[in-house]
């Protein structure tokens, strides 16, 4: 199954630290402009605290309350833990990382029905539909959710367009296993020591 931590890697990567952009929306809560700090908008700092931060608070959070927050109010909510496909978890999390929970339930329930699978809003990210989702040919799950996500981005602000394109750009389908790899890597070694075995033999001295 997918890897949090994994996946966290990531998005970590294109989170950078402190910023209060007056013209970035995720900025603000209460109509109060606090910043964001790894990632996390004002709002869901504000939601995770259960109240306004002040801006000292944002710029001092540490990584391991982020880290939570993006555990529990991402990662979770999408099921990531059951979802079998690495490169489709990292889509779907980095997506509803950077473009929202919400939005996240449209692009992947549409994709969903795009390759057969009876989904909405409501039912996406349940137990049952991310068993449906492991079922599917993952790489064609993939570019469906990797359209969905693009299509967004060009509808959305012009000013972030290109970077969000950029980050979405990085997120490839990893074709090769890990499980593939190690089996290969288990039979080269077996040809080794069998090799090495056989050179023993022969330099051996005969009885005869």
């Amino acid at each position: 199954m997918a890897d949090f931590y994994q996946a966290q890697q990531f998005v970590k990567g294109r989170e950078g630290g402190y910023q209060d952009m007056p013209e970035d929306t995720g900025n603000y809560t209460s109509g109060q402009l606090i910043g964001t700090n790894w990632g996390i908008s004002a709002d869901t700092l504000a939601t995770h605290y259960g109240y306004t931060p002040s801006k000292q608070q944002m710029m001092d959070l540490e990584y391991q309350t982020a880290l939570h927050i993006y555990k529990t109010r991402y990662w979770d909510r999408i099921d990531g833990d059951n979802i079998k496909n690495q490169s489709v978890a990292l889509l779907i999390y980095d997506g509803a990382v950077n473009q929202g929970v919400g939005a996240m339930r449209s692009v992947v329930s549409k994709a969903l029905t795009e390759n057969g699978v009876n989904a909405t809003t409501s039912n996406v990210f349940t137990a049952p539909l991310t068993r449906e989702l492991n079922k599917l040919d993952q790489e064609s799950i993939f570019n469906s959710i990797w359209k969905g996500r693009e299509g967004r981005y060009m509808s959305g602000s012009a000013r972030f367009r290109q970077g969000h394109l950029n980050r979405i750009n990085k997120i490839k389908f990893e074709k090769r296993r890990k499980k593939t790899a190690l089996i290969i890597g288990i039979s080269l070694v077996s040809l080794a020591l069998l090799g090495v075995g056989y050179i023993i033999y022969t330099t051996l001295p005969s009885d005869k």
